[in-house]
């Protein structure tokens, strides 16, 4: 049963998001008003009512967010931690310092609310692993410029 929290993100999800060890869904609306979801990695909160995420310039989420502005980001991670995120996207940067490829948006917080149940327990969310160091390195240089904002 789905629990609202607020207009700001708990103290253990904030936490997890600067960790940038985590994979996301992030949901957008397509012009058609359709929702379009994709995994979300480069993603950081600086405080409770923000998120900034990095994504690639020519995909349709840029060009739902630009657009309409409306997202929603949920997470999926062990300690039973499940949270859907209603946010207002506004692009910040494009292209971005570290990559003409990569834009960043500024996520505001709207609304938060926790999805875990009493019939399930949630023991580990979507894990990735980079593919060469030459990723590792992008994922660093990404993280570093959405901490620096």
């Amino acid at each position: 049963m789905s629990k609202l929290l607020g207009n700001q993100l708990p103290s253990e999800v904030l936490e997890l998001l600067n960790q940038g060890k985590i994979t996301a869904v992030l949901s957008s609306v397509t012009e058609q008003g359709n929702p379009h979801a994709m995994p979300l990695h480069l993603m950081v909160a600086p405080d409770e009512k923000t998120i900034r995420i990095a994504l690639l310039r020519n995909h349709q989420t840029v060009e739902n967010l630009t657009a309409d502005g409306r997202a929603f980001l949920t997470l999926i991670e062990g300690e039973d931690m499940a949270y859907g995120i209603r946010c207002r996207a506004e692009l910040v940067r494009d292209p971005m310092k570290g990559s003409k490829a990569m834009c960043m948006f500024q996520l505001e917080v709207e609304e938060v609310k926790s999805d875990t149940t009493a019939t399930v327990i949630v023991i580990e969310g979507v894990k990735i692993k980079h593919r060469s160091p030459k990723s590792t390195e992008f994922f660093k240089g990404m993280f570093d410029e959405l901490h620096k904002g």
